[in-house]
C-alpha cells in the first residue's frame, strides 16, 4: 500500500514537471510564431509601398524605355512582383485584405 501511495505521488511529481516543461515550451513557440507573423505582415507591407512607388515612378514608361536603367528596372520589377505573389498581394487589395492590413497582433486561434 505504501508503495502504491509513492509510485503515485512520484507519478504526479513528474507529471507536473513535463506539463510545466511543455507549457514553456509552448509559450516559446507561441512568441517565435508571433514574431514571424508580424515579419511577414512588416514584409507585405513594404512590398505593397514599393510595387506604387516602382508603378508612380515609370508612370510615364522612361525607366523601361532606357536600355541600361531599363534591365535594372524590369529586374527590380519582376522581383517585387515575384514577392507580391509570393505573399499573395493583388495589385488592388479587398476588403478582406484591408482588415488584414490592420492586424492587431495577434495570434488567430482556431
Amino acid at each position: 500500500m505504501e508503495f502504491m501511495v509513492l509510485f503515485l505521488v512520484l507519478l504526479l511529481l513528474v507529471s507536473f514537471y513535463v506539463i510545466y516543461n511543455l507549457y514553456t515550451k509552448y509559450q516559446t513557440l507561441e512568441r517565435v510564431a508571433q514574431e514571424n507573423v508580424d515579419f511577414i505582415f512588416s514584409m507585405r507591407n513594404r512590398v505593397l509601398s514599393q510595387q506604387s512607388y516602382l508603378k508612380q515612378l515609370d508612370r510615364k514608361g522612361s525607366f523601361e524605355a532606357d536600355d541600361e536603367v531599363g534591365v535594372f528596372f524590369n529586374e527590380l520589377k519582376k522581383v517585387i512582383n515575384d514577392i507580391a505573389v509570393y505573399l499573395e498581394i493583388d495589385d488592388e487589395p479587398s476588403e478582406e485584405e484591408t482588415s488584414r492590413n490592420s492586424f492587431n497582433g495577434r495570434i488567430e486561434r482556431i
